[in-house]
């Protein structure tokens, strides 16, 4: 790590389980309300018509989900975006046909296409395109949805925008290339009616019409003090993601994205006490560690279930999805297995079928041994004691540098 960046805050700074425990007794007391599944990672509210939660989010919480960055540049500038300012976004260097910052448009097409790869098609259900803002580039969208349409039909594709470059026509390219899902992030225009009026155009368009966007008190003023959630309800939204705040991982901070780094800190820190997440997943079948660790205010969270509680009881028919830190955990976790037993059934192609139901029992045993270590009631609280001993108190509250918080964690890891 390179940029050193240090929380001060008038609270101590939480673990994730230390958290946790005062969630799960909000979630205790709506659970009536709430589908809650996957070792409490996974809760949406249940709408009056039955609905359940889309195509896609059903495809990531199988690990069968890919999102595209198509680019890094975008036309707003969030103050909570992990990913940078706008500045910093438009500075950086990019390939024109680079996917992911790593993969060409051909390799991701001749990687679908090769049934020894971990992520050929079949193995995918659902593709994203992301950013950035996605609309700025999207010649690069049309040519890969078009790809994945014509020879992979069976994939579910959405794109994710701030909304202000949506056209009709845009829409109806979109469509035409299988893209079926729009969602769009109305926080990031606080909620401008340029895009509430391009989203009521892409109901008449696209087969689902989505809010993803993060939960903010601004969100929760628009959604209930503003009783704008009906309104999103009568033009046809069929369901609202909410993602938690968090910050860029602290593991993988670099002086790219400084400015936007101490941005989101300063912002997490105004909102109140913040706490620490670790997602620790171990290496891909690559050798890539996808563990991460997140910076969170926990307003963020108890916002989500303010809103998901108020669709309730107010009996809105649209699906409120949690997708909190321990949503994308759960997401990162299935993505991981999917590649393990992909891997394990491909080595093992020419053993008896026992052997292979045993190499399957094996990666299922070790899927359940890791989520009762993650959120399982006797789950131990590592990182606590890590938080304390990188903290400094004296008078005008608590301090961590987020250096020394990650150095800490990744000799624990190393370790462990």
């Amino acid at each position: 790590m390179e940029t050193d960046i240090e929380i001060n805050s008038k609270y101590p700074i939480l673990s994730r389980l230390e958290f946790s425990a005062g969630i799960r007794k909000k979630k205790e007391g709506l659970k009536n309300l709430f589908e809650i599944d996957n070792h409490e990672l996974s809760v949406w509210a249940k709408p009056p018509s039955g609905k359940i939660v889309s195509k896609g989010c059903q495809a990531c919480r199988a690990g069968r989900y890919l999102c595209f960055y198509v680019g890094k540049k975008c036309n707003v500038d969030c103050i909570y975006c992990a990913q940078g300012t706008k500045q910093e976004k438009w500075n950086q260097p990019e390939d024109p046909d680079l996917i992911n910052d790593k993969y060409h448009l051909t390799e991701i097409m001749e990687m679908f296409n090769n049934p020894d790869a971990i992520w050929a098609g079949p193995n995918v259900r659902c593709i994203a395109y992301s950013g950035g803002e996605p609309f700025i580039y999207l010649d690069k969208v049309l040519s890969l949805s078009y790809f994945v349409s014509r020879y992979y039909s069976h994939i579910y594709q959405m794109i994710i925008t701030n909304g202000l470059l949506v056209t009709e026509d845009k829409l109806k390219a979109l469509y035409d290339n299988g893209v079926k899902e729009i969602k769009f992030h109305i926080g990031a225009t606080n909620f401008s009616k340029k895009v509430l009026d391009n989203l009521e155009m892409a109901s008449g368009i696209m087969d689902y019409v989505n809010i993803e966007t993060p939960a903010t008190p601004e969100l929760k003023e628009f959604l209930i003090d503003k009783k704008r959630i009906h309104w999103l309800e009568n033009v046809g939204v069929y369901q609202i993601g909410m993602g938690e705040l968090g910050s860029t991982s602290i593991l993988h901070l670099n002086k790219i994205n400084e400015i936007g780094d101490k941005r989101v800190i300063e912002y997490f820190q105004k909102l109140g006490q913040l706490y620490v997440c670790e997602s620790v997943i171990g290496k891909s079948t690559t050798a890539k560690d996808m563990s991460e660790v997140y910076i969170s205010p926990i307003v963020s969270k108890e916002i989500m279930y303010d809103i998901m509680k108020y669709a309730v009881e107010n009996k809105v028919d649209v699906v409120i999805n949690d997708c909190s830190q321990d949503a994308k955990h759960f997401q990162r976790f299935q993505r991981n297995v999917i590649e393990l037993t992909t891997s394990m059934a491909k080595s093992a192609a020419f053993q008896p079928p026992e052997y292979i139901q045993g190499e399957l029992a094996k990666i299922e045993s070790q899927k359940m041994k890791m989520l009762e270590q993650y959120n399982g009631p006797q789950a131990q609280d590592w990182l606590k004691p890590l938080i304390r001993r990188t903290t400094r108190k004296d008078e005008n509250g608590w301090h961590i540098k987020l250096e020394e918080l990650a150095k800490s964690i990744i000799d624990y890891l190393e370790k462990a």
